[in-house]
């Protein structure tokens, strides 16, 4: 499986990298205890529980890593696949967007998530991560299969 970075996050990390080399290899940012380490860009969605009480579901962005699905990956422009289907659903079911839900993240997804990352109170950098895991609302499904509204991720 090849892993594509988007130019955005590529430009972070190179300026990341820079950043370390010229502060002599030391880190620049120490990241938060609370940070996860991205596992790959999201190219597939799957339905979850969304907390420890309710049998209804909602269908967030995931990668397949190490033998299973995996929540903490990431998007952003150019991405593409059922990951980004599963965002583009988010943000026109539960922000009222009028994207197309077609698997491609390009200017229209990162504009409507950027409305969504400001609805939340989040960072609106038009990136899909842990913060935007942790924050938007995404498609609810009950155990039939049904839609159900929207909800967010409340482990």
């Amino acid at each position: 499986m090849s892993i594509r970075l988007g130019k955005r996050f590529r430009s972070l990390l190179t300026a990341g990298a820079l950043t370390a080399g010229l502060l002599g290899g030391a880190v620049a940012v120490a990241p938060s205890a609370a940070a996860w380490p991205y596992v790959g860009e999201c190219s597939s969605s799957h339905k979850i529980t969304y907390n420890t009480t309710s049998s209804q579901m909602i269908k967030v962005p995931d990668v397949w890593y190490q033998g299973y699905y995996n929540v903490r990956c990431w998007m952003d422009y150019g991405s593409t696949g059922n990951g980004v289907e599963a965002l583009q659903l988010a943000l026109r079911s539960c922000y009222g967007q009028a994207i197309a839900v077609d698997g491609d993240f390009g200017p229209a997804t990162r504009d409507a998530l950027k409305y969504a990352q400001r609805q939340e109170g989040i960072t609106a950098d038009g990136l899909y991560g842990q913060q935007a895991f942790e924050n938007l609302k995404f498609a609810r499904y009950t155990q039939d299969g049904t839609r159900n509204g929207c909800a967010s991720r409340s482990f």
